[in-house]
């Protein structure tokens, strides 16, 4: 494997949907946009919320991440994505 060390193949900005089943085919949950700032360190956190348009979101079983820019180079890199959650 080979790391770049153009921060702009970075990804800007991004959106997660979660899934109820683990295969990603039930009901999705919006759970948010967000930008990842390069000029922070590395390991960003971002918090997602509790509920969605007034519907508390049920336990997830698989989270999608889509990215929709990056820092203006031609290709996207993304070394890292963890998801930490609370089991009820």
């Amino acid at each position: 494997m080979r790391f770049t060390d153009q921060a702009d193949s970075a990804i800007r900005s991004f959106r997660l949907v979660g899934f109820e089943d683990p295969s990603a085919s039930s009901k999705s949950w919006n759970l948010g946009s967000f930008e990842y700032n390069i000029s922070k360190n590395g390991l960003q956190e971002f918090n997602v919320p509790t509920e969605v348009f007034g519907k508390e979101i049920p336990p997830l079983h698989s989270i999608s991440l889509a990215v929709d820019s990056n820092w203006g180079h031609e290709y996207s890199c993304l070394y890292r994505f963890r998801v930490h959650g609370d089991k009820d």
